[in-house]
């Protein structure tokens, strides 16, 4: 009789503790539940062209060019007037890469290039003013700043087709004009000397 009480007391005991382990392991679980964060999916924030800050000092244009600020004194334009990188200003550089950008945008590098030389080649002419200002903005003269394309953001390509001409490459051979057979109206321009093509554009003199 005595062995049977301890038994059942023995059950007893077992169940209770089960019972309140059960009890405490919903609770652990429920304030568990309540306790966890939400998941939160981490934002992906794209930066678009817009974003990109202009550059406006010559740290900038040489980072653009992927040179040292120093190259940008240092390399010379093999010119009859030995121009230098350092004879334009940070503005006028930027002038001439926006319209390097605009005038020959879907053009190979040296399409770009060729196109900044003629520029170039304008600015050393006694035919054309003799700042590259007045030769970019002189009236008629280049169509991307009448139709507004000059004002679009030039790319890093366009700044090294810029430097390349400024330091003597001239893919152009001299040419002071240069247009696109496939939707040139002026018919002046086609009795002009054909120097070369590149790309879309044809050079001449």
């Amino acid at each position: 009789m005595r062995c049977m009480k301890k038994s059942v007391l023995t059950i007893l005991m077992t169940s209770l503790f089960f019972t309140m382990f059960s009890a405490q392991s919903h609770q652990v679980v429920a304030v568990t539940m309540m306790k966890a964060p939400p998941m939160i999916e981490e934002e992906q924030t794209a930066i678009s062209p817009s974003e990109t800050p202009e550059p406006d000092t010559k740290q900038d244009v040489a980072l653009l060019l992927n040179l040292p600020v120093k190259n940008m004194n240092d390399v010379k334009k093999v010119t009859k007037d030995q121009f230098s990188v350092t004879n334009y200003s940070i503005e006028e550089i930027e002038m001439l890469a926006k319209l390097v950008n605009g005038e020959a945008r879907g053009e190979t590098f040296e399409g770009k290039v060729a196109v900044a030389s003629v520029t170039i080649n304008r600015v050393l002419s006694s035919k054309f003013p003799n700042s590259l200002k007045e030769v970019i903005f002189e009236s008629g003269a280049y169509t991307a700043v009448s139709d507004g394309q000059y004002d679009q953001r030039p790319g890093p390509e366009s700044y090294k087709a810029v430097y390349a001409a400024l330091s003597g490459q001239d893919p152009s051979s001299g040419a002071l004009f240069y247009y696109n057979p496939d939707i040139a109206t002026d018919d002046w321009i086609r009795t002009r000397h054909i120097i070369k093509e590149i790309g879309k554009h044809v050079f001449t003199r």
